[in-house]
């Protein structure tokens, strides 16, 4: 499986979550929407969020995209340590970081210091 990297998580002001990631220039997301699941590509913000988002907790949600991602295109979600973290609080950070794995192949904890928070 490639590795897509988590580039920043954000959480907007309705609590909705929002997954970008690393692309290559030109590359998207933006026909998830056919896995029929839930997920939408926002182009602008170049993230992976739910069309209602009222259905998830963030980090059933987060599993979800790495699912959908893994399933549909052969690609393992990855956070890094530099992955940056926008209006999301440390114990949401520590949530989502323990569901997935750094591309260095190990779980990680949040740094205040990277939070946006």
């Amino acid at each position: 499986m490639k590795p897509r990297i988590v580039s920043k998580v954000s959480l907007d002001p309705a609590k909705n979550l929002f997954v970008a990631l690393e692309t290559e220039s030109g590359e998207t997301f933006e026909y998830i929407y056919r896995e029929a699941n839930g997920l939408r590509w926002d182009s602008a913000l170049r993230a992976i969020h739910a069309y209602e988002p009222q259905r998830w907790e963030p980090s059933e949600l987060l599993r979800h995209v790495a699912a959908t991602l893994r399933s549909a295109f052969g690609e393992d979600l990855q956070f890094r340590e530099d992955t940056l973290w926008e209006g999301v609080p440390l114990q949401l950070q520590e949530q989502l970081r323990s569901a997935l794995p750094t591309a260095s192949g190990t779980t990680s904890r949040p740094k205040s210091q990277r939070s946006e928070a």
